[in-house]
């Protein structure tokens, strides 16, 4: 193999194991997002059986973290947690104000996400690590 095809191929290998998702870019002007979906180990053993018995698949969560980045309200970081029909999201931002917000709109957030189908929701809002979340800093490139 070609020295300059290894570290490409790495990337794939590595893929293969612990398949993950990163996305970084604005999604509208002005408004950055920072995405990382991880793949469940058991999700692509779920598709490869086919399974059309509506059953939940595996019991392992998908996780999923991101951080919005908007000018008029400051950094969101989410995590979230999809099992079956059950969420589980943790709202995080450095501004007080901010959080403040999330905590008074969560139960509207649980409200609809829950009239969408999922049939339990629990939202945590909490205090971020620090105000520069986003651009890729907690994802290694910043």
């Amino acid at each position: 193999m070609h020295e300059s095809l290894q570290g490409l191929v790495r990337h794939q290998l590595e893929m293969l194991v612990t398949p993950v998702l990163r996305w970084e870019g604005d999604v509208w002007a002005g408004i950055f997002l920072a995405l990382v979906v991880n793949v469940p180990p058991g999700a692509r053993r779920e598709e490869e059986k086919d399974q059309d018995d509506g059953d939940e698949p595996g019991g392992e969560a998908w996780h999923s973290e991101m951080t919005l980045r908007v000018p008029s309200l400051g950094d969101i970081g989410v995590a979230m947690w999809l099992q079956g029909t059950q969420l589980r999201l943790e709202l995080s931002a450095f501004d007080t104000a901010l959080r403040d917000r999330l905590e008074r709109e969560a139960g509207l957030l649980e409200q609809r996400l829950q009239d969408v189908g999922l049939t339990r929701v629990l939202i945590d809002v909490r205090r971020s690590e620090r105000s520069g979340e986003g651009r890729g800093e907690e994802w290694g490139n910043g």
